[in-house]
């Protein structure tokens, strides 16, 4: 702190010697010539431009015709001092102007290289990270470096040494860890202490490591979770990782977030089917070093390791024999006595190099213990709930393998039965199966309702059901049994019919609003069924209880997004809160958890900026997570169909930032950040004005939410050609931190390209 004292006792001279000059110079040439040479703060121009601060090199750049302009919009960038200065930002009006401004703004600061954004209102330059400078240059030729990789998971639950700050060899690209060191095996009881801390997973303390592991968090008894550091990152980013973690709630826009209500997913529509499969044989494929017998024999006694046996085996000497297999025995083995055949098989059937077979089990030897399968043309309805078969033909698995598809459209018990109960009908034959619905049953179906009760109804046998449903559509309800009572959990409302099925909505009761008796939620103004697909009525009743049925629940589901069909996308209520207002108020102004990105970003400003913090200014870093359109998170007329938006959905230069829980700043406790560093945000990004002056080759994060869809929560960043890009929060980018200089700092020496930067002055430190 006294170098930067020192600096203001030199900027208070310098100040005096230029009040004298002004009086000089307004007593030798005039008031007149003197404004001139004035702007609008009664500020000395040429003062202005003398002193060496990248403040003015802003300045100068913007007043003098330059790539550079003053913003004149909303903004606030501290919390402890008042604007007092004008902001000035790089500013290209084409793809030249913006490459042109990348070999401008270049800066060393603490060894690093950074690139100006724009001034603060409070003096100080904004900056992102450019990479580690390589002999006091920025250049884009420069290679990878030691960065952060996504968040992960390791077991630590073994004896390994742990510190506070990492030593990195250059020479050999290995880690070790430094600082406060200590030796320590993950569980429940320390593991919470070692988060923040490095590990090379080494069990001695001077150990080194091509992958160190930064400990995120705690994940369980025997694992945390971490982000591994290594030397693979490219130049220009501190790393790669995720922005958050998790993205099934909205919550996780964040760059710290709040209470954390999860996404769920109800079926508005379910499709029912009535249709099921029978597999008759399977297929192998042939071989002529398999052997084959006639018959097959079981042996289940204490001196055979073996069960299933062929009698008299032989072997086909060609695969032209393959056809002569159909009907022997085989178990797919090139050993005779196979040990422990658990199965022998039968070849019903041959086509080609394949066969087709029915697996012997249980110890059964002959293929008769399975057939026939008897089929028939018709049934006789015995009227105690039986049916029995008409004009029978028995079906060896040979005859089907041949002729299955004149067996399409028969009935059948499954068995090698003629009377049952459990009726099948035929509707599609393969070579390996059938596909049939059970044709003894009968299911209910009506044209209306009366609250439960099925009115107008009539009784449909499934075979009947397969060869009429398109006579039904007049038909809106059921209870998917063959009563016209339903219950209020097995009401259903038929949307289509189909041979083998229906689709229908289950029975669900939307409220405008919920109440809660300290267990339970109950719907308010409750409407019906019938509403599952009008967005318009949904659009004012979006609570539901995800059961079918219910109108009270002890938990309720606030349906958000919905298009009509498909999915209905909820958060849960919990813990008594009735009010969806209150649940976007818990997820957007708590700031309670880092995010995934702010813990890495903190942990790199530790190790890297730390010991020249006195230089940074406690700045505001945005994170607006006011709405712009709440879409279905509007309970009194927000329409399903539209996504919550906020308000940097549409991109904008306005830098100001809405809501104090997303001014991070080391001052704000309603948004504390750990040290003075954060992301930069889309307007600061926008205000450049050209892709060109933005890119690196790299995608990279900012620090600007998006909105949140059905499932998925989307945050903004930069594309590698500089344009800007939305991705979900668990995708992992490049991060480049930002950090903004106090305006007593000057740079020695530089005109910002890459090859020679401006160097800022710290001293010596």
């Amino acid at each position: 702190m006294k170098k930067i004292v020192r600096k203001r006792q030199l900027l208070n001279n310098k100040l005096v010697l230029n009040i004298i000059l002004v009086l000089f110079m307004f007593l030798t040439i005039g008031y007149s010539t003197l404004s001139t040479n004035l702007n609008i703060n009664g500020n000395l121009n040429i003062k202005k431009y003398y002193e060496p601060t990248l403040y003015n090199v802003l300045a100068k750049e913007a007043e003098t015709g330059g790539l550079a302009k003053k913003y004149n919009g909303e903004h606030h960038d501290s919390f402890t001092e008042d604007p007092s200065k004008d902001i000035y930002h790089w500013y290209a009006a084409n793809d030249t102007q913006g490459t042109q401004i990348l070999d401008k703004n270049n800066v060393i600061f603490a060894g690093h290289c950074w690139q100006m954004i724009r001034t603060t209102d409070t003096g100080g330059v904004k900056m992102i990270y450019n990479g580690e400078a390589e002999n006091n240059q920025c250049l884009n030729t420069r290679g990878n470096h030691v960065g952060y990789a996504s968040r992960t998971s390791q077991n630590l639950a073994s004896n390994y040494w742990y510190g506070t700050d990492y030593t990195y060899y250059s020479a050999n690209k290995t880690f070790k860890v430094s600082g406060t060191t200590e030796e320590a095996t993950w569980n429940a009881s320390t593991g919470p202490g070692l988060v923040g801390k490095y590990t090379c997973k080494n069990t001695s303390v001077d150990g080194t490591c091509e992958t160190l592991y930064l400990v995120e968090s705690y994940n369980n008894t025997s694992n945390a979770f971490v982000l591994p550091l290594n030397s693979n990152s490219h130049y220009s980013e501190f790393g790669r990782v995720q922005y958050n973690v998790s993205k099934n709630s909205p919550t996780f826009v964040g760059y710290m977030y709040g209470d954390v209500y999860s996404y769920g997913s109800t079926n508005s529509i379910i499709k029912l089917n009535i249709s099921s499969t029978e597999t008759l044989l399977y297929t192998k494929s042939l071989s002529t070093s398999y052997w084959y017998a006639d018959s097959i024999e079981y042996k289940n006694t204490s001196e055979r390791y073996y069960n299933y046996i062929l009698k008299d085996p032989f072997k086909v000497s060609s695969t032209n024999d393959y056809n002569n297999l159909t009907g022997k025995y085989t178990l797919f083995n090139s050993s005779e006595t196979s040990l422990n055949p658990n199965n022998g098989y039968y070849i019903a059937g041959v086509s080609g190099s394949t066969a087709y077979y029915k697996s012997l089990g249980g110890g059964n030897t002959l293929i008769s213990s399975y057939e026939p399968l008897l089929f028939g043309d018709s049934i006789i309805d015995n009227g105690d709930g039986s049916y029995t078969l008409s004009n029978v033909t028995s079906v060896t698995y040979s005859d089907w393998v041949s002729n299955y598809s004149i067996y399409k459209n028969k009935y059948t018990c499954g068995t090698n039965n003629t009377t049952c109960s459990n009726l099948r009908y035929t509707i599609a034959t393969t070579s390996k199966d059938y596909t049939y619905i059970n044709a003894g049953e009968k299911i209910m179906i009506g044209k209306t309702r009366n609250g439960l009760t099925l009115t107008d109804t009539i009784l449909v046998r499934t075979d009947e059901w397969f060869n009429n449903y398109s006579s039904y559509s007049d038909y809106k309800y059921t209870c998917n049994t063959d009563s016209a009572t339903c219950t209020e959990a097995t009401l259903r409302l038929i949307i289509g019919y189909t041979a083998t099925g229906y689709n229908y909505a289950p029975n669900h009761y939307y409220g405008s609003s919920v109440t809660w008796d300290g267990t339970n939620y109950t719907l308010v103004d409750p409407i019906g069924i019938e509403n599952y697909n009008n967005l318009n009525n949904l659009s004012t009743h979006h609570y539901m209880c995800v059961s079918n049925g219910l109108k009270t629940c002890s938990t309720v589901a606030y349906v958000f997004y919905y298009t009509g069909t498909g999915a209905m996308s909820y958060i849960a209520l919990k813990d008594g809160v009735t009010s969806v207002d209150k649940v976007l108020e818990d997820m957007f102004t708590k700031n309670t958890t880092n995010s995934t990105v702010k813990s890495g970003v903190d942990a790199w400003y530790k190790h890297t900026l730390l010991s020249y913090d006195e230089y940074i200014e406690d700045t505001i870093f945005c994170n607006d997570r006011s709405i712009s359109s709440l879409g279905g998170w509007n309970p009194n007329g927000g329409m399903t169909n539209e996504n919550l938006q906020f308000k940097e959905y549409d991109v904008t230069s306005d830098i100001s930032c809405t809501n104090r829980a997303d001014q991070f700043s080391v001052s704000n406790n309603s948004a504390k950040l750990t040290y003075k560093v954060g992301l930069m945000t889309v307007p600061e990004m926008n205000i450049l004005n050209n892709p060109n002056a933005r890119k690196t080759g790299q995608y990279f994060l900012l620090a600007t939410a998006y909105y949140t869809s059905s499932v998925n929560s989307y945050v903004r960043g930069i594309r590698a050609v500089g344009t800007m890009l939305y991705s979900q929060v668990v995708d992992p980018n490049g991060v480049r931190p930002s950090i903004s200089l106090i305006p007593e700092i000057e740079y020695s020496s530089g005109d910002g390209s890459m090859a020679n930067p401006y160097i800022v002055d710290t001293g010596g430190n």
